[in-house]
């Protein structure tokens, strides 16, 4: 079926880096340089997800330097991410939660980079990824705290438990309960938007991370971002026979069509995107600004900015992306992407 997706009405400007075509060129050759696109069916799928495009939506007014760190960040994180979930990796818990404790312990909070044990047997996405991680990590250091570091890991850790859970379900071929797909999805996003701060130069003190109001900020641009996601990729999950779409989980959970779950996943997103438009119009609220240290307004400002930024970027990114291409020959034998 060709599923028509349902209309996402955001009321913020849509803005572009003037480094997009410079970015874009740039997170190719870090893919390539790693190794991580191994074959021509890799490299064609991950430059037809022009993400360098999406970052530069999403980090508008980032320096080139940073933009193209933040690029090389989600060029590996998904690639990653690609492994985990259209290979036989994603259908292995145990090997997964491996790799991924491999992975957590090259992001050490003091910056530094672990090198491999000499002689070790290890499966091949680590053998892979472990020099781009510390390449990552090496170029982001100089920007960061021990604080944020230890921040970034930790939202990485969470998103690889989601991983992990994923691929005990594949195992035992379990569908999601709708409330707990929303719990487990909404982690994902927190490792983009720490990246803000990079971009910014400006780190959010603990005390404001920690508020309530600043949390279910984050929490609904994650929500609205995601479920974005899920409904432009469902056709493709769908084929691929995976349930961790939330469209593929709210059609299993109420006995719909496709089309009739992806409406519902389209209110369920905008409703989001209210929640997410009058937060960040109101924050930092009148009583909280009168207690903030004044140099802090202007760029607690500029963050707020740029999660708008990531809302408006990703969403016109979908209408240009092949990432979610249902045709992609690799989608379509169920063959899954190539692995490392």
């Amino acid at each position: 079926m060709t599923l028509r997706i349902p209309q996402i009405r955001v009321d913020f400007p849509t803005e572009l880096s003037p480094f997009r075509d410079q970015v874009e060129e740039s997170t190719r050759t870090f893919v390539r340089r790693f190794g991580l696109v191994p074959d021509e069916v890799a490299r064609r799928h991950h430059e037809r997800s022009l993400l360098g495009t999406l970052m530069s939506r999403a980090y508008p007014h980032a320096g080139r330097t940073e933009l193209a760190l933040v690029t090389d960040w989600i060029s590996c994180m998904l690639v990653l991410d690609d492994q985990f979930d259209e290979t036989d990796l994603g259908k292995d818990p145990e090997r997964l939660r491996a790799v991924c404790r491999e992975v957590l312990g090259w992001l050490t909070p003091d910056g530094s980079v672990a090198e491999a044990a000499p002689d070790a047997a290890e499966h091949s996405v680590v053998t892979a990824f472990r020099p781009a991680f510390a390449d990552l990590w090496r170029r982001t250091r100089p920007y960061t705290s021990d604080a944020w570091r230890t921040r970034l890991a930790g939202h990485i850790g969470a998103f690889f438990d989601t991983c992990a859970w994923e691929a005990e379900n594949r195992l035992t071929g379990r569908t999601p309960e709708l409330d707990e797909y929303i719990a487990m999805r909404g982690r994902a996003l927190m490792p983009y938007l720490d990246l803000i701060e990079v971009t910014t130069h400006f780190e959010i003190p603990a005390e404001i991370y920690r508020l309530p109001v600043f949390t279910e900020l984050n929490q609904s641009l994650s929500d609205a971002d995601l479920w974005t996601n899920d409904l432009f990729s469902c056709e493709k999950e769908a084929l691929l026979g995976d349930p961790h779409n939330l469209v593929v989980v709210h059609r299993h959970a109420h006995g719909t069509d496709l089309q009739t779950a992806a409406d519902a996943v389209g209110e369920m997103v905008q409703g989001r995107v209210t929640t997410f438009t009058d937060l960040s119009r109101t924050f930092p609220d009148t009583p909280l600004r009168d207690s903030l240290d004044p140099s802090l307004l202007a760029p607690l400002a500029r963050h707020v900015a740029g999660l708008r930024s990531w809302l408006t970027g990703q969403l016109r990114w979908r209408y240009e992306t092949r990432r979610f291409d249902p045709t992609r020959p690799e989608v379509t034998s169920a063959a899954g992407s190539t692995p490392l």
